[in-house]
């Protein structure tokens, strides 16, 4: 055997195609790829060393050698591809195919670090709020080095060894043979509290496939002059409202569900069929960019509308509305010249807050910031933004925290509204969520294409912003717990903050001890979480992807409370649709709404 000028080691092999993976818009493979392989791939010693498109320029430069080899030789070349290579790949059949893809591929499951005295051990938080490295093809080169430098070895019958191989101390080794098959034990860790590992077998996940309304088909066949379109909001109403609001494009419709018990049964004082009322909204082609409920029967929206000017050109139309009456009374408050990002209403002051994003750079104005009391026409505060914002939370009634693009900043409202206190950041912090009891901000940054990151600013370090390098790749979205029995909560209580990437794994953080893991809820690899979301009294964990919507006690996590395998009703469910999910409870808790692209399911939850 011929030895290369520098030998080959798997790793080395697996990086440039995981590299190219990346390059070539191939995700969903290059994600399965580290799930088999190692999971923060950047984090190996050689991975600085290597340029983009590298293996296309390692296979090119092969294949020039063997046409000169061809040539001087007077041989035929070793490598022939023709003229004809396909069709060109295309990013959006690229994912279509990916979620057909064969379904008996074995996948291993997300390696979960060791315990260590009864608790998880997850990387170290970064320190102070410094700026960040530069990144290598968009990912940041991380410092906890893996050293697995293994040489390849064929031998006569054409398998592959690997020698010398040694797996970072948070890592736990596992043989390929084993990979694909073993279960790893999730933690036993009790909520701040170890335990003693349970020698009985855990209980059976309830299957919710009988439990399930899809209001789908029904909506469908509703009459109404407005097109269907996909839902990107929806918000169960107030406590006792008994409605369900679904908006997105062209579409703004109110439901009215029959009310269930806590056991899932109706109790009889409404038709047992979903009743549908469409908005008839004052416009034609639109989008809704934002919604909150302002009271049981009332509601702010914002829209964005499509209008061609007289050259036949689209431009867009922002405006800010109240809806009350159930959506009966429609009034206009506001026409804005930016895109509106989030609506917030504070009950104690009756007050809605808006921040928008603006299209273009406007005076060095990104985002704006707006505050309306209940009665008013015009906005009562307003600020302006260099950065563009996202979100906004409210912190009790004279604070608000904002978040946006390598921004994050708390004002003040007063006689104006001004800064109070800003972070340095260099991450884009697409949302953020206060906890009024505890006083804690928590922040998630999904900007990146496979890096996420969870911030936290406690109320002992004000002026801190402390930033998670999350362990799993794809961070998708979080969730703070409500704790409902405000009177029962002590300073030094747990607060539970949950996250979940599309690698399977669902963490709970502690934020008042950032970053202490205290469970980890394991949907297997096969399982993707693009929501989360905590029950209404804090005691359930739902989680959810486009194919498996899973309910977790917080008690346990070996095995999930509830589990709805989307792909065993395809007759109702398209599974396979690329579109954001959206996941939400109701007010009591007793049922979980899902929503993917135009598809909803509303299920009853076993208590």
């Amino acid at each position: 055997m011929t030895e290369t000028v520098e030998p080959l080691s798997s790793n080395v092999v697996n990086y440039l195609v995981w590299r190219y993976l990346q390059e070539a818009g191939y995700r969903n493979a290059a994600l399965q790829l580290s799930r088999s392989w190692i999971r923060d791939p950047e984090s190996l010693p050689f991975a600085k060393n290597i340029t983009p498109q590298t293996l296309i320029r390692i296979l090119q430069d092969g294949l020039w050698l063997d046409k000169l080899q061809a040539e001087t030789g007077h041989g035929q070349k070793r490598y022939r591809f023709g003229t004809d290579h396909g069709v060109p790949y295309s990013a959006n059949h690229g994912e279509l195919l990916q979620a057909h893809a064969d379904e008996e591929i074995p996948v291993p499951r997300p390696q979960i670090e060791e315990e260590t005295n009864g608790a998880v051990t997850d990387p170290a938080p970064r320190k102070g709020t410094a700026r960040r490295k530069r990144k290598v093809n968009g990912v940041e080169p991380r410092t906890d080095v893996h050293t697995n430098g293994d040489v390849m070895e064929i031998d006569i019958n054409g398998h592959t060894h690997v020698t010398n191989s040694v797996r970072g101390g948070s890592e736990t080794a596992i043989s390929e043979a084993e990979s694909s098959n073993v279960e790893i034990p999730i933690s036993t860790l009790s909520i701040g509290q170890s335990t003693e590992i349970q020698t009985e077998k855990p209980p059976k996940a309830v299957d919710l496939d009988e439990s399930i309304t899809f209001l789908t088909s029904t909506m469908r066949n509703q009459k109404s002059s407005q097109p269907w379109g996909s839902v990107d909001h929806i918000l169960w109403g107030p406590p006792g409202s008994k409605l369900l609001l679904t908006a997105g494009n062209s579409l703004l419709r109110i439901m009215q569900l029959p009310t269930h018990t806590s056991n899932g049964i109706s109790d009889g004082d409404m038709t047992s069929k979903p009743l549908a009322l469409d908005v008839p909204f004052p416009l034609s082609d639109f989008r809704v960019t934002a919604v909150c409920w302002t009271s049981r029967l009332s509601l702010a929206l914002a829209t964005e509308e499509k209008c061609p000017n007289e050259l036949g050109q689209g431009t867009s139309v922002n405006k800010l509305w109240k809806l009350a009456d159930g959506g009966r009374d429609i009034r206009l408050l506001a026409s804005v010249g930016e895109t509106i990002t989030a609506l917030r209403w504070n009950e104690s002051t009756k007050s809605l807050l808006m921040i928008a994003m603006s299209a273009m750079d406007v005076g060095g104005r990104d985002g704006s910031i707006k505050i309306w009391k209940e009665e008013e026409q015009d906005p009562a505060w307003e600020a302006f933004t260099e950065s563009a914002i996202l979100d906004a939370a409210w912190m009790g009634d004279a604070s608000i925290i904002v978040s946006g693009v390598d921004y994050l900043e708390i004002f003040e409202i007063g006689d104006t509204l001004k800064p109070q206190r800003s972070f340095e950041t260099s991450e884009t912090w697409d949302k953020v969520k206060y906890d009024p009891l505890s006083g804690i901000i928590s922040c998630l940054s999904t900007a990146e294409q496979e890096k996420g990151f969870l911030g936290v600013i406690h109320p002992n370090e004000p002026t801190r912003l402390q930033v998670l390098d999350y362990p799993d790749i794809y961070l998708s979205d979080f969730d703070v717990q409500p704790r409902p029995n405000s009177n029962s909560a002590s300073p030094h209580a747990p607060v539970l903050l949950a996250a979940g990437s599309m690698s399977g794994v669902a963490r709970l953080y502690d934020a008042n001890e950032p970053f202490k893991c205290l469970k980890i809820f394991n949907t297997g690899a096969r399982h993707q979480i693009n929501a989360v979301a905590f029950s209404p009294d804090g005691s359930l964990l739902a989680t959810a992807g486009c194919d498996a919507v899973t309910v977790w006690s917080l008690d346990h996590s070996e095995v999930p409370k509830a589990v709805w395998f989307c792909k065993d009703l395809s007759d109702d469910w398209d599974f396979t649709v690329v579109a954001e999910i959206n996941l939400g409870w109701d007010p009591d808790g007793s049922r979980l709404s899902v929503t993917l692209a135009d598809q909803i399911a509303v299920i009853d939850i076993p208590r």
